[in-house]
């Protein structure tokens, strides 16, 4: 008697038999080659003629009536069907900025300032983080009535493998089931594995390949890397754009990109500036600096935009000996390093930016800064060892 799967067509192999050449699960056709058979005799699958285009009137077009649920955020920032992106340097925050979407979507409140029009569904198909560190960042965020709007991946075991059938295949029928209105794939260089134009033409083809058709197919979120920075200008607005890795076809294909930087290069920094750089059916939207807070993040009041635009190593050049010698008192003071910047810009009229670039590690003044043993700043003029201090400011 056959069993439901030798009913089915599947064949049960030995683990080892079932790995294809390229390390991946292998293919119904590898299986039965595996086993001596052959599907040369099978009639060929019907595949239903594409619909290559389609023309319409003026007046269609004008009583167009976008589908309820079509906008998500923004003034169409993100809309189901439509390719946002998340660009930041490592460790800026761009993975938890998705995860922040997700919660939006489940709560109705406001993602980055910007209005959630209608509750929604996120899946988080993620390629950066196991289990534990998941486990962290949404033990901050424990709410029941998450479970019905969010899921978030494991690391693939086989990595973001669009270009295999049985992934796209296994995605395609998990995403019909849950039915997602927005889809997070993080990161983009999982997807596409160089960055020629070639392979992110043909990844885009593969997830598009992968979504379910009509009412059904999501908002893509793309979490993707800036470029090194080269220099010390710091681009505004759209001609951030440019400092998303592959930047050309990205842009061409996404309606709108977000851009997130850090505050400044310190290791303790904890704000980030937001800025939407294209947003090709709505308005930009203003810029705006939030905290990195609990998993998510907080508005931050009262930021220094003007030091932050500054060309921060040229302002930090303002900044000579004698101005660290007087906040340090030649020496016999230690300080925190937020206490430190906070005082120096008091006391120079310079930005936040450009303190912090003066009393950074690998700042002008380094060799005659170093923390002691509780992490507080010392000042040495002389670059002497110096003596231990126990005056805390």
């Amino acid at each position: 008697m056959k069993t439901p799967k030798e009913t089915a067509g599947i064949i049960d192999l030995p683990a080892d038999k079932k790995e294809s050449a390229a390390g991946l699960p292998a293919t119904p056709r590898e299986n039965s080659n595996l086993m001596g058979h052959s599907n040369r005799s099978d009639p060929p699958a019907q595949v239903p003629p594409r619909e290559w285009f389609k023309f319409y009137t003026p007046s269609e077009l004008t009583g167009f009536e976008p589908p309820e649920g079509f906008m998500l955020v923004g003034d169409c920032h993100i809309t189901r069907g439509n390719v946002t992106v998340i660009a930041a340097a490592a460790g800026t925050g761009k993975s938890r900025a998705g995860t922040a979407l997700a919660v939006a979507g489940a709560t109705g409140k406001d993602w980055f300032g910007l209005h959630v029009h209608t509750r929604f569904k996120t899946a988080i198909l993620q390629e950066e983080n196991g289990r534990y560190r998941l486990k962290n960042e949404f033990a901050e965020l424990d709410d029941e009535t998450f479970d019905e709007y969010i899921r978030v991946s494991d690391r693939p075991p086989f990595g973001m493998a669009f270009d295999h059938p049985e992934f796209q295949a296994a995605l395609t029928e998990w995403l019909m089931d849950f039915r997602p209105d927005v889809l997070v794939l993080d990161p983009w260089n999982s997807i596409a594995h160089d960055d020629r134009q070639k392979d992110y033409r043909q990844a885009f083809d593969a997830i598009y390949a992968t979504l379910p058709k009509g009412d059904a197919t999501p908002a893509i979120i793309i979490i993707a890397h800036t470029r090194k920075p080269k220099g010390d200008d710091r681009r505004h607005g759209r001609a951030l754009l440019n400092e998303v890795s592959g930047s050309h076809v990205i842009g061409s294909v996404a309606r709108c990109v977000f851009v997130m930087e850090a505050a400044n290069d310190e290791e303790t920094e904890d704000r980030i500036v937001w800025s939407c750089v294209k947003n090709n059916d709505g308005d930009l939207g203003p810029r705006t600096a939030w905290y990195r807070r609990n998993g998510l993040f907080a508005p931050c009041s009262g930021f220094d935009w003007e030091g932050f635009d500054a060309p921060a190593k040229n302002e930090a050049g303002k900044i000579a000996t004698a101005d660290l010698d007087k906040l340090f008192q030649n020496g016999s003071r230690v300080l925190a390093r937020k206490r430190a910047v906070e005082e120096l810009m008091e006391q120079t009229g310079l930005g936040q930016s450009a303190c912090y670039n003066a009393l950074a590690a690998n700042g002008r003044f380094s060799k005659h800064l170093q923390k002691n043993a509780t992490g507080l700043l010392e000042w040495n003029p002389s670059n002497q060892p110096t003596e231990k201090k126990n005056d805390a400011h």
